[in-house]
């Protein structure tokens, strides 16, 4: 098993548009943070993916193909950051008649980090890019209002493959 807090996943611009959103269609890919050395290597670059775990359900898993990659797209939210910019679903096409949503799952693992799901529906919002790519407000769950998003986390768990996590804080 390999714990590696190693990346920011980020968003590749594409031009096609999918019938389900009115946005602009991008993949997620992961990148390594500055430093982490040749033995990390094999964890940059990957492309997201679906990994079907049960009707409707999947995990979010990392492929080093990218013709497995998945496309993704926001739609904003009512709720906006302190910029006056919204936060989006983090939405997904995965060729259906709806949607698939990205959202961390609470599984209480007494443990700081937390699977990545993307599963059928219409979006639990928070999502932002910037400059370190895709990020997540996960609102005032925390101690004090706290934000509990502490990075991206990826590692060899249940599925054979690199899995996405959410690192807490």
């Amino acid at each position: 098993m390999h714990f590696n807090t190693i990346l920011s996943v980020f968003a590749l611009a594409g031009t096609s548009l999918a019938a389900l959103n009115t946005s602009r269609e991008y993949l997620l890919h992961t990148e390594l943070k500055p430093g982490q050395g040749s033995t990390k290597k094999h964890f940059d670059n990957l492309w997201l993916v679906a990994s079907h775990t049960g009707a409707g359900l999947n995990d979010a898993v990392l492929y080093s193909n990218k013709s497995y990659a998945i496309k993704g797209f926001e739609n904003a939210t009512n709720i906006t950051q302190s910029n006056g910019e919204p936060y989006f679903n983090q939405l997904f096409d995965l060729g259906g008649a709806f949607p698939y949503d990205m959202f961390v799952q609470d599984v209480n693992f007494y443990a700081a980090w937390e699977p990545v799901r993307i599963d059928a529906g219409s979006g639990s919002g928070g999502w932002f890019m910037n400059s370190s790519g895709l990020q997540l407000n996960t609102y005032p769950t925390g101690p004090a209002g706290s934000n509990q998003f502490g990075g991206w986390l990826v590692c060899d768990w249940w599925h054979g493959v690199p899995q996405l996590f959410q690192k807490l804080r």
